[in-house]
């Protein structure tokens, strides 16, 4: 099944980073949100709706941004879905889209979470998985080792993913990061779970990205002539990473994802440029393009050494830097993925361009990683 394409008229990001106490999430929304709309050459009238994808600002930071913006009155909700918050809310605004119940919709994802780590109040990641150590990073540790027995993968590789990210990052005026990482520097990192070290892990962060989502009735009343990207499908799939107790690394969550996203966006795996890749860990970028189907089981790793996944490879992932060196405010990544694509697809995107960028894919995953407890993935197809 196929729903109408939503064009991407505007989109709008603040600089991922930490933020003072004083910046707050709402301020950091309505910077993004009147980006997104002056990008697009729009004014808040022509809004029909507003989605807020977030985590840890309660029930109702969607209306509270909606006053400060200006929107207050109009259709808003709240979509909390860990890190796929920011995607699961463009997919419901693509859906109203597709059924007639909007033109126009503005999506925000943001997120302020120094303020919550730094005054001891943390993202609760389960309490018993917690009780027994099962933190996200020690079940990444776990889906590395799996790797390197069971593909002779070595730790340098891993490390590279680090490396190239950051190289991507330096041409990323929205990056956390913007600066260059050796391989030396990726492994003498202050260890955080063997086999991975700081670097290897993304940052907390402060930040928020928008979109302005459009009908071709809702361009029309825009009046907007440029290029404008198309979202052709984004799929929202939940389970397990594993089925039963097999292979850690399947990533049965992500070929379904993946599966899911074909079938909705019309295009195939052999049809996408580029990728934004939710790599809250070095490992997880490797397993998670080889759960996707884009890259052949046990290759990942070598693809990222030899160059295949950088800007100029094969098949690029994270130009933006992704979560490692952009930056991880978690209900605002799939937004701001969103944005990545859609300045690869108009040509936008300065020295991180992908060349002749025709088809992307970003994917996010929110939730743990284990074989038991469940997560929700999103995939987002767009097209120029």
């Amino acid at each position: 099944m196929t729903l109408a394409p939503a064009h991407a008229a505007g989109v709008g990001m603040i600089r991922f980073g930490r933020y003072p106490a004083d910046v707050t999430l709402e301020d950091m929304a309505v910077r993004a949100a009147r980006a997104a709309l002056d990008d697009a050459g729009a004014d808040l009238a022509a809004v029909d709706g507003l989605y807020v994808g977030h985590v840890f600002r309660g029930p109702v930071a969607g209306q509270r941004v909606a006053a400060q913006l200006g929107l207050d009155g109009r259709p808003v909700s709240n979509h909390e879905n860990y890190c796929a918050s920011g995607a699961t809310a463009i997919r419901e605004a693509w859906v109203a889209l597709a059924a007639g119940l909007h033109d126009v919709a503005l999506v925000i994802g943001v997120e302020k979470m120094t303020d919550r780590v730094a005054g001891g109040v943390r993202p609760d990641p389960g309490d018993l998985d917690a009780a027994v150590g099962y933190v996200m990073a020690a079940g990444h540790a776990m889906s590395a080792r799996r790797y390197m027995a069971d593909h002779g993968a070595s730790r340098d590789q891993i490390a590279a993913v680090a490396v190239k990210n950051h190289a991507h990052s330096v041409h990323n005026p929205y990056a956390q990061y913007q600066k260059p990482i050796d391989l030396p520097t990726v492994l003498n990192a202050r260890p955080i779970a063997e086999p991975l070290g700081l670097l290897d892990c993304s940052p907390i962060s402060d930040g928020a990205a928008a979109v302005l989502l459009c009908s071709p009735a809702g361009l029309r009343r825009l009046g907007v002539d440029g290029p404008t990207p198309r979202v052709l499908g984004v799929g929202l799939v939940s389970g397990s990473v594993q089925t039963g107790l097999g292979d850690l690394n399947a990533e049965d969550v992500s070929r379904r994802a993946g599966e899911q996203a074909w079938a909705l966006s019309g295009v195939g795996p052999d049809d996408v440029d580029l990728v934004e890749m939710h790599d809250c860990f070095t490992i997880a970028e490797i397993v998670r393009m080889e759960g996707l189907g884009l890259i052949p089981r046990g290759e990942g790793a070598t693809w990222s050494t030899a160059g295949h996944t950088s800007l100029g490879g094969r098949l690029p992932v994270n130009p933006s830097g992704g979560l490692l060196s952009r930056g991880h405010p978690v209900g605002a990544t799939g937004a701001a993925q969103v944005c990545e694509l859609t300045w690869q697809l108009r040509g936008d995107a300065g020295g991180r361009q992908v060349e002749d960028a025709r088809t992307g894919l970003a994917y996010c995953k929110g939730g743990t990683v284990n074989g038991t407890d469940g997560g929700s993935v999103t995939t987002v197809v767009m097209a120029r």
